[in-house]
């Protein structure tokens, strides 16, 4: 005897062959075979259907001469075109069709069939079994009208509670997600460190510390060495223009004492050249006269020639003499005429006025221009102070009077008068949800007041500066190192009353750091302002 064995169903669901009628788009069709899980039309009229599209099936399953009818969405799983055959898949199959159709199709197969009364019980028969017949005997004891204070009560208590549950809940939600409560805040002031601008010596700190100063007031007053060796030597070069003017301004005055002696003796000089000339003329006569008898007596035959040619030498030097005395004269009357100038001993001129007049200016012009250096470097030590940048007081004074200072070295620490601005200190996670310009409301418990502010300032990394190596260096993330400056928007009652170091809490609308989020807010931000415009146009319109 040959056994063959099949492979076992891989079915979830039995098909049936039972009857079963669908009603699909005005056809009232058996159903080829049906299932738990969907249901086969054959011999349908008509365009097939696409894949995947869905239809409201109504069932009706005949049994025991009646007709249970319940409506199914279902699903075309599969179409043949040559049996005009559909494969539908339930849908959305309801729980109480589900049990009639596993009724059926279960106790069909294991011929336990029943009546159709009681599978109709069954199906509707509920978890705790309770009597189907009414009874009235309860209504006696019952009152007709009865107040439920107790569920009143607890349902009030219970609307409270979840109200308040719900209010905690959202407040936590909003302040933790939304907004960035900053509790390490404290009130500060403008803090300006004065230093020494140049090395020197300090030479007089006019006020002390603790006093309050004037913007413009001057505080620090110091000496620049260098300016002062300037100032020395000025001085000094105008002590030495001072002595040449005073020696030039005498040796003029001597020089012209002295020319009023040289003028008698240019005029007897003249005298002299003068009459000396007159006797030279008179000698060149009598030269003349003897060259002339000689020649006479030549020509006569008594004179020898010897005697007419020292006659004739004797004339020529004569002529001579005259010439000589003539440019003398010439001389010394020009020398007298310019004798009130400059005087002329017939070799050098020994005085001369109008150049000890050109040494003079000179002189002058030069401690002139030593006087103004001299006004110039005062200018400039006068400016050696240091003023007040604002209204404020001195915190702390590192230097005293007439101590030296080295360039850039601190000397005082000056507080501004009115605070107007809020130091708040995050860690590195926080910096980056603020930014520049935001608003952010400042609470002052200790005033029990609320102020508007506006974020000025952010510094994420002076507080890791190393001073000695001169760098930025990383440190614990969780650590508040960042600092954040807002400007307070104080009225003229608030700046009164608040003063620096006061502790406040800072509350930022918390900027969102990713970027798929950034850029959906930004776009939803975007939509909102161009409802916002577009509905201002309209009603400009309509104006």
């Amino acid at each position: 005897m040959k056994i063959e064995r099949d492979r076992p169903c891989r079915r979830r669901h039995l098909r049936l062959t039972a009857p079963l009628f669908v009603t699909f788009e005005g056809q009232r069709i058996r159903a080829k075979d049906w299932s738990l899980g969907g249901i086969g039309l054959a011999g349908v009229t008509g365009d097939l259907p696409e894949v995947g599209r869905k239809f409201n099936l109504q069932l009706m399953l005949p049994f025991q001469g009646y007709d249970i009818s319940f409506d199914v969405e279902a699903e075309v799983a599969r179409i043949d075109e040559k049996q005009a055959l559909i494969g539908f898949r339930y849908v959305d199959l309801p729980e109480r069709s589900y049990d009639l159709l596993s009724y059926f199709s279960e106790d069909l197969i294991r011929g336990q069939m029943g009546t159709i009364d009681d599978s109709i019980c069954r199906i509707d028969v509920p978890v705790t079994p309770i009597s189907t017949k009414p009874s009235a005997d309860h209504i006696s004891e019952t009152p007709i009208h009865r107040l439920p204070i107790k569920t009143i009560l607890m349902s009030t208590l219970y609307v409270v509670i979840g109200l308040l549950v719900f209010s905690h809940t959202g407040i936590l939600i909003y302040s933790n997600f939304m907004k960035l409560e900053i509790s390490s805040s404290v009130v500060s002031t403008q803090l300006q460190t004065l230093k020494m601008p140049m090395d020197g010596v300090v030479h007089m700190i006019n006020f002390t510390e603790g006093e309050r100063v004037k913007a413009g007031d001057s505080i620090v007053q110091f000496d620049d060495l260098k300016l002062d060796r300037q100032i020395n030597a000025a001085k000094l070069r105008i002590e030495v223009a001072k002595n040449t003017v005073w020696q030039l301004t005498q040796k003029h005055k001597i020089e012209a004492e002295r020319l009023k002696l040289y003028q008698i003796v240019s005029r007897t000089d003249r005298d002299i050249a003068r009459a000396r000339l007159s006797a030279l003329r008179e000698a060149l006569r009598s030269a003349d006269a003897h060259y002339a008898r000689i020649v006479k007596l030549r020509e006569a035959g008594v004179a020898r020639t010897t005697k007419v040619e020292e006659a004739s030498k004797q004339q020529a030097l004569a002529a001579a003499a005259v010439k000589e005395a003539e440019l003398l004269l010439e001389r010394d009357t020009a020398m007298n005429e310019a004798s009130s100038r400059r005087h002329y001993n017939h070799k050098i001129f020994v005085a001369d006025l109008d150049m000890l007049a050109v040494e003079l200016e000179v002189a002058y012009s030069a401690l002139k221009v030593e006087l103004k250096k001299l006004q110039h470097l005062d200018d400039i030590k006068a400016r050696h102070v240091i003023r007040a940048p604002f209204d404020g007081r001195i915190v702390s004074l590192y230097k005293t009077s007439h101590s030296n200072a080295s360039r850039d070295e601190p000397l005082l620490l000056l507080e501004r008068d009115n605070a107007t601005t809020v130091t708040a200190y995050l860690n590195q996670k926080e910096i980056l949800e603020i930014g520049l310009n935001d608003e952010a409301k400042v609470f002052i418990p200790a005033l029990n007041h609320h102020i508007s502010a506006r974020v000025i300032k952010i510094d994420r990394s002076s507080l890791y500066l190393n001073k000695n190596a001169t760098q930025y260096t990383w440190h614990d993330a969780k650590e508040r190192t960042a600092a954040v400056t807002l400007d307070l928007q104080l009225s003229d009652v608030d700046a009164v009353h608040i003063r620096a170091g006061l502790p406040v809490v800072v509350i930022f609308d918390r900027r969102e750091t990713n970027d798929i989020w950034s850029a959906i807010k930004g776009f939803i931000g975007k939509e909102l302002v161009g409802k916002n415009d577009g509905g201002t146009n309209e009603t400009d319109k309509s104006i």
